[in-house]
């Protein structure tokens, strides 16, 4: 038996899916996966980290889950009083369909058009379609489609949020022979040679060129988390440390050692560029296992 709630939590729109695979959570606001726990595994571990003061206002995206960025991915190139990773995670979506597939799964379609608002920010029309599947493993595909009459050029990520035990004991291997951006060190470029340690916890970096699957372990969990990635060429792992995270008022100082973000999309230079009526699809599959 599966069920789909509708709730809400302070401001937000909410649902619950709960399946025989898996229970997630899904804000409307910015079309945003807040919680996947698996069921194989016995327990109610999340896969994803949720800020513990994590603000459902409407007002900015939920701290945690899995934010969208679109249709530019940190800081917008030209303006700076523009949203960080874009606007459709700071905008209502709507819930088009849900269904149930044949084995089990639970899948809801999400979508969202540009209007007046948009079009002041950024001048192209555009659909946006994000399709998320509850089941033994959670994916989510962001479907872009250039309905305006001009060439569309953006970039995007799924900024996915991981739970970690300790961030300092974790490693990503996955990342070797993309090219890594160190924004904490001057933008220093080199080549990610091999598994990615976090025993310094502080980072920023992006790694370019990378188009295949990365794999998070987290011995204190026993945990294996599998980020499986298509029509993405570059990655992104993320966490603030300790004294970068003083300046969030949605992640409480001590929480900083519990999550790691690793990111995917195509960012910086590794720009889609769609032509009229041209459509991409951004893929993300992630699942865990014990080790």
């Amino acid at each position: 038996m599966s069920s789909v709630v509708f709730g809400q939590q302070g401001e937000l729109s909410m649902i619950t899916v709960d399946n025989v695979f898996a229970t997630a959570k899904i804000a409307l606001y910015g079309a945003s996966v807040l919680s996947f726990v698996p069921k194989s595994a016995g327990g109610d571990l999340d896969l994803l980290w949720m800020s513990p003061s994590a603000l459902f206002d409407g007002r900015q995206p939920v701290r945690g889950g899995i934010p969208l960025c679109w249709p530019w991915f940190g800081k917008h190139a030209t303006n700076s009083a523009l949203p960080a990773h874009g606007f459709v995670r700071n905008l209502l979506w709507q819930l088009d369909q849900v269904s149930t597939l044949e084995g089990g799964e639970t899948e809801l379609s999400f979508s969202i058009r540009s209007c007046k608002s948009t079009l002041e920010i950024w001048p192209y029309s555009f659909h946006l379609m994000l399709v998320v599947t509850v089941g033994e493993t959670l994916s989510l595909r962001l479907i872009t489609s250039n309905v305006s009459d001009q060439e569309m050029c953006f970039t995007e990520a799924f900024h996915s949020y991981f739970r970690v035990e300790d961030v300092s004991r974790v490693s990503v291997s996955g990342l070797e022979g993309s090219t890594r951006i160190d924004t904490l060190n001057n933008w220093q470029r080199s080549i990610q040679s091999d598994t990615l340690s976090l025993s310094n916890p502080t980072m920023d970096s992006v790694f370019l060129n990378h188009s295949v699957d990365a794999v998070l372990d987290d011995p204190l969990l026993s945990r294996r988390i599998y980020i499986r990635k298509q029509s993405s060429s570059s990655s992104v792992v993320w966490n603030p440390g300790p004294e970068i995270v003083k300046g969030f008022r949605d992640i409480p100082e001590e929480a900083w050692p519990n999550f790691l973000c690793v990111e995917s999309g195509n960012v910086f230079e590794e720009v889609v560029v769609l032509a009229p009526s041209e459509k991409h699809e951004l893929f993300l599959e992630l699942s865990s296992t014990q080790i």
